[in-house]
């Protein structure tokens, strides 16, 4: 065997066991052996190589036989603890080892890295991936989740998940922490107009050129209902929360949306509906317009506000309890996996009828890209109008954020239940196709609100650093502005997501 110096190429490291029992995974070995006789018979040639056996506890072995075995240089265990080794190798062999050991230390390093941004990543992203496994899950089994299907989705999903959604949501309000907003009446009025008016309105205007061209007008419809609705109270919270924005005024205008978008909303898309253009909506209810409207208030009030109600005044009698058991069993992940099983449910329906066939993939990729159109163009402008330089009226960066979410995010849980209150299945198709524009545009806002949340941050903790002029003032001003910006970070609002 050779003396020399000790390099990767001098000695073969070969494994004695079960591959079953090799805990040494990060270590490449030249060569795998199950027993002693497996071994002797590849070494019989190898009179010129230098073998270091690593044997497995699990395995019963003669280490007189292998040592008796020139080409074997030395023996370890599977923890490299040393039980032979030839004198003249002891330094060569010690310092192979070492480097084998440390190469496997940091493959270990690399792999737990690894696995822990991927983790993060998925913890992150957690809604998105369910989000695609959900409509992967509809795909494949869509009679499982369908109407009318194996769990009669249509009330156990539709209503029920409904249901759980604002009753989680009730219980994770925490009213007091809303008085200090209650005053700011002008950043109220201007985030409910914008939202629930002037946004469905211009919006309707777009719908009608696109009804002009070839897209399909259920889809057109589905982008005038999703316009039309209220923001989602916990996006927008925790979106303007993340961003360092009023997190306060942005949950305030969120519930006060959902309030008054469970009576504007329907009222605006009745009359829209009201245009030729959409007749063919209005024909498939088997009742006048008048009673629809009652008819979809009651459903939006007995599946959003009731619960709402009922789990807010739950928690203001027992705050303690409530807000333990919401850290517990973690409202908000719960509160968006009922999201995604409705998700699953809508899409369910839609492979199960073959309503996505009827539609021309350009279709669904112009959808696409109008849905993120409008959520960019819509904050743009909420942002401009919110900051216009005028006295009176300017709102703070801080404000500005919770606006801006509060007037271009919206509420998938409340358009579901108002699809089904506006159609009660009559026309499937119909039912099927309306909920996608606002599934996508959810979907959207979530991807493009988490850009928007890093590139307001920035904005936010730049104009709460920026120096003044004065070196005195300057030192008083940013000592308050990282005080107020440090006391926000710290602050935590536990909205079900």
């Amino acid at each position: 065997m050779s003396n020399e110096k000790n390099d990767e190429n001098l000695f073969e490291l070969v494994w004695l066991g079960n591959s079953s029992d090799k805990a040494l995974s990060e270590i490449n070995f030249t060569h795998e052996f199950t027993n002693n006789y497996q071994l002797k018979e590849y070494i019989i040639d190898k009179t010129d190589s230098s073998i270091i056996v690593i044997l497995s506890e699990s395995i019963s072995f003669d280490i007189t036989s292998l040592v008796e075995c020139p080409q074997i240089c030395a023996i370890y265990n599977e923890k490299l603890v040393c039980l032979y080794c030839l004198p003249r190798m002891i330094s060569s062999v010690e310092t192979y080892m070492k480097n084998k050991q440390q190469q496997q230390e940091i493959k270990k390093k690399s792999n737990q890295s690894c696995l822990s941004k991927i983790l993060s990543i998925v913890r992150k992203y957690w809604f998105l991936i369910g989000l695609l496994l959900s409509i992967l899950i509809a795909y494949i089994f869509p009679n499982v989740g369908k109407t009318g299907g194996y769990i009669r989705s249509e009330w156990t999903v539709k209503y029920g998940c409904i249901i759980f959604i604002f009753f989680l949501n009730g219980l994770s309000i925490v009213t007091r922490q809303l008085a200090k907003e209650v005053l700011h009446i002008r950043l109220h009025i201007f985030v409910q107009i914008y939202s629930l008016i002037i946004f469905p309105f211009l919006v309707y205007g777009l719908s009608l050129l696109l009804a002009k061209t070839s897209m399909n007008k259920t889809l057109i419809f589905g982008i005038i209902i999703m316009a039309s609705m209220p923001p989602t109270i916990s996006g927008s919270v925790i979106m303007t929360k993340n961003a360092l924005g009023n997190e306060y005024a942005g949950l305030l205008n969120a519930i006060l949306s959902s309030v008054l978008g469970t009576f504007l909303s329907p009222a605006v898309i009745f009359l829209f509906m009201k245009n030729s253009i959409f007749d063919f909506l209005s024909k498939t209810s088997n009742t006048q317009h008048e009673l629809n409207y009652s008819h979809v208030i009651k459903n939006l009030c007995l599946t959003i506000l009731l619960p709402l109600f009922i789990g807010q005044m739950i928690h203001l009698l027992w705050t303690k309890k409530i807000i333990y058991i919401r850290e517990k069993f973690h409202f908000a992940e719960l509160n968006s996996l009922a999201l995604l099983i409705v998700v699953w449910s809508v899409f369910s329906t839609v492979f199960s009828t073959g309503s996505f066939q009827t539609i021309q993939k350009i279709d669904l990729l112009i959808l696409i890209f109008i849905n993120g159109g409008i959520y960019i163009l819509f904050s743009l402008l909420i942002i401009i109008i919110a900051r216009l330089p005028v006295r009176h009226w300017q709102f703070s960066e801080k404000d500005t954020v919770a606006i801006m979410f509060c007037g271009v995010m919206k509420n998938l849980g409340m358009g579901i239940p108002l699809i089904n209150a506006l159609h009660d299945n009559t026309n499937q198709y119909i039912s099927d196709l309306l909920p996608l524009p606002l599934i996508i545009y959810h979907t959207e806002q979530l991807l493009i609100g988490t850009i928007q949340v890093t590139l307001l941050k920035h904005w936010i903790e730049k104009k709460f650093n920026k120096p003044t002029q004065t070196l005195k003032h300057n030192t008083y001003v940013q000592s308050n502005n990282e005080d107020e910006l440090k006391t926000d970070e710290s602050e935590t609002i536990n909205v079900a997501c």
